[in-house]
C-alpha cells in the first residue's frame, strides 16, 4: 500500500477546510499574542507602581523645598545680597581710587626749598566729596610759601591748592597751612 493517502474531497469543500484551519491558526495566534501582552502589563503593573509614587515624593520634596526658600530665610538672603552688591561696588570705587602713600608721595616730591613740614593730614575721597591732603609747617619767608602754593596747585595730584590770606601777615618763619583738594 501507498504512504500517500487519496483526498476524496471536491476542491472547493478542500479550500473552505483550508480556510477553516487558517482562521483557527490565527485565532490561536491572537489569543496568544493578547496573552503575552496582558502577562507584561500585569508584570509591570509593580514598575508603574514604583514611578507613581516616586513622582508624588519628588513632587512633596519640591513643594517643600520651594516653602522653606519662599519662608522669612529669602528676605534675610536678599538682605544680605544686597550688602554684598554694596560692599562689591564700594570694592570696585576703590580699585578706581588713588591710593594714600602714592599721594603723599607725590606732594612729598614737590620741590620746597625754605619750606619745613611738620604735619600731615590725608581725606579719602567719599562719594561726592573730593579727597584732600592738609600740608602744615613754617616757611622762611612769604616768597617761598607763595612758591610752594603755586608748586602743589600745578602738581598732577592737586585740583587746588588753598592757603588762607592771613598766613601771609609774617614777613619770616610763616606757620601756614595748605589745604590741598584732590584731583579725581
Amino acid at each position: 500500500m501507498h504512504s500517500e493517502l487519496t483526498n476524496l474531497l471536491p476542491l472547493e469543500r478542500r479550500h473552505a477546510l483550508r480556510r477553516s484551519y487558517f482562521l483557527r491558526l490565527g485565532v490561536v495566534a491572537l489569543l496568544f499574542a493578547s496573552a503575552l501582552t496582558l502577562a507584561a502589563a500585569v508584570l509591570l503593573l509593580p514598575t508603574y507602581v514604583f514611578l507613581v509614587n516616586s513622582y508624588h515624593a519628588k513632587e512633596a520634596r519640591l513643594a517643600s523645598i520651594e516653602s522653606t526658600l519662599s519662608s522669612s530665610d529669602e528676605t534675610a538672603l536678599s538682605a544680605q545680597l544686597a550688602a554684598l552688591s554694596n560692599d562689591a561696588a564700594t570694592l570696585v570705587a576703590l580699585e578706581n581710587a588713588p591710593s594714600a602713600s602714592a599721594t603723599i608721595r607725590a606732594a612729598l616730591a614737590t620741590p620746597r626749598p625754605g619750606i619745613t613740614l611738620s604735619g600731615i593730614s590725608y581725606t579719602p575721597a567719599t562719594g561726592t566729596a573730593a579727597g584732600t591732603l592738609v600740608l602744615s609747617g613754617t616757611a622762611a619767608s612769604r616768597d617761598t610759601l607763595r612758591s610752594y602754593q603755586l608748586a602743589l596747585q600745578g602738581a598732577s595730584f592737586a585740583r587746588s591748592a588753598d592757603l588762607p590770606v592771613s598766613a601771609y601777615a609774617k614777613d619770616t618763619d610763616i606757620a601756614f597751612t595748605i589745604t590741598v583738594t584732590l584731583a579725581p
